[in-house]
């Protein structure tokens, strides 16, 4: 009886949408709750609210907890792929200026980088392992394999990159204005002289 008025209530609530529409607006409810939260400390409860679902609904659309926390996972590597990755390939000769103007405006997207340092912090679990590996590893190769990069290069962008996830994960860029380290973190980082394959 009471699933019977929790979906009459629900029907009420909002128009009929399709599967499609209701698996992204849950995807974007998790990606605020685990990136702030983790796997075990985000709640399924409150990503349904967050996604005007009711919490049965949200396991119609992903089986587990863990089902949801790898697909946001591949979401933030996709958006990576999508907007930094793919600009690099796009850039020419030297690929960096493009793909570092493009991981400085990602981020501005703070749940991004904390998405991911959540990924590497669960990577005790086999599949999030798996996941967190391939899709560090994709990224890797690509930019690898651009013009005149190679491997060292490609690490230290890699490197450079986690420093920079870590600044925003402590909020540096807000706090740049008024804590001077914080604004030479920001302005600091060489980078190693290109040398080809």
């Amino acid at each position: 009886m009471v699933t019977i008025y929790y979906r009459y209530v629900e029907a009420k609530r909002r128009p009929r949408v399709g599967a499609q529409q209701r698996r992204e607006e849950v995807i974007e409810a998790a990606l605020q709750e685990f990136a702030h939260k983790g796997l075990h400390g985000g709640s399924t409860i409150t990503i349904a609210r967050q996604a005007d679902l009711s919490h049965p609904n949200l396991f119609r659309l992903f089986s587990t907890k863990k089902e949801l926390f790898l697909t946001v996972l591949a979401r933030v590597f996709e958006i990576i792929d999508r907007e930094m990755v793919r600009r690099g390939e796009a850039a020419g000769s030297d690929p960096r200026p493009a793909m570092s103007n493009a991981w400085g405006e990602l981020m501005g997207r703070r749940e991004l980088m904390l998405m991911l340092l959540q990924g590497y912090a669960a990577s005790d679990d086999p599949e999030i392992r798996d996941l967190m590996h391939h899709s560090t590893q994709a990224v890797f190769e690509r930019v690898e394999a651009m013009p005149e990069m190679n491997a060292d290069t490609a690490h230290w962008f890699i490197a450079e990159g986690a420093l920079y996830m870590m600044a925003s994960a402590m909020d540096l860029p807000a706090r740049a204005a008024e804590d001077p380290w914080a604004d030479r973190f920001l302005a600091s980082g060489g980078r190693p002289e290109v040398t080809g394959h």
